[in-house]
């Protein structure tokens, strides 16, 4: 039977990109093994072609200005729609990555937040209804508010604004925290998100390299909050080493060098 696991970008770039492989440990190589073997069922987050895609001193000015799309329809006839802000672009490497990873067998994995932008290739390329809609849904929200509970997710990032009752995109209008910490608290919350929809699917591992060794306790990969996470939810975060180790699967030996 095939091991679910949605991987962070710090681990699936690595296992889709040749180039990147071919410099990375043995463990790497032997991940991309055991998915081309169908022994791993791999996904990554939405998030990564969504917000982590922006250049982070773009983040900020890109959800001052976020508008969403409306849509009101009647009886399956659309009777009234505006468009609002597009999908930011993403980097054309990112995108050649994500359709070497598809190619591989990666799917994305949504949090459906209301009004929150997604970009095409999220939908285009999207994971299988493992669970019912309904119950992915009540599964992933109950999970977020869990993790904002703890101060970490989106919640590290309201955090940061003087007027986070208004709401994200208004606080946002005259708020002065810096582009960097504010991309800080975008890559917070995409973590929690993350998280909340590896359970959401019902999936069995989120593999990442962050070991939450330099995290605040405003991250939910910070060694408490991620222990506080593992404890109520069903999902077990490795890195790919510990993967492998779960599988009975040790990495190839590089050989020695040759003595001329």
């Amino acid at each position: 039977m095939s091991t679910t696991v949605v991987f962070d970008s710090n681990v699936w770039e690595q296992v889709a990109d040749e180039a990147k492989r071919a410099v990375a440990p043995p463990t790497i190589q032997a991940l991309h093994d055991l998915i081309s073997m169908k022994a791993i069922t791999p996904f990554f987050f939405e998030g990564i072609v969504n917000l982590e895609a922006i250049p982070k001193k773009a983040r900020k000015a890109y959800l001052q200005r976020y508008k969403p799309s409306i849509k009101m329809s009647v009886d399956n006839t659309v009777e009234h729609e505006s468009l609002g802000t597009p999908p930011a672009g993403i980097p054309e490497y990112l995108e050649t990555t994500v359709k070497k990873a598809v190619a591989l067998g990666f799917r994305f994995v949504h949090l459906p937040r209301i009004a929150a932008p997604r970009h095409l290739l999220a939908d285009q390329y999207k994971a299988p209804e493992i669970l019912p809609l309904q119950v992915r849904l009540d599964r992933g929200f109950e999970c977020l508010r869990y993790i904002e509970s703890l101060g970490c997710g989106k919640g590290a990032l309201m955090a940061m604004l003087e007027n986070p009752q208004n709401g994200l995109v208004p606080a946002l209008q005259d708020d002065s925290i810096t582009e960097k910490k504010f991309a800080q608290g975008v890559a917070e919350w995409m973590d929690g998100d993350a998280l909340s929809a590896t359970y959401a699917y019902g999936l069995e591992y989120f593999c990442t390299s962050d070991q939450g060794a330099g995290a605040g306790t405003s991250s939910i990969f910070h060694p408490s909050k991620r222990a506080l996470y593992v404890q109520n939810y069903n999902v077990k975060i490795v890195t790919p080493d510990e993967l492998l180790a779960i599988l009975h699967t040790a990495p190839p030996e590089v050989p020695a060098p040759q003595e001329a």
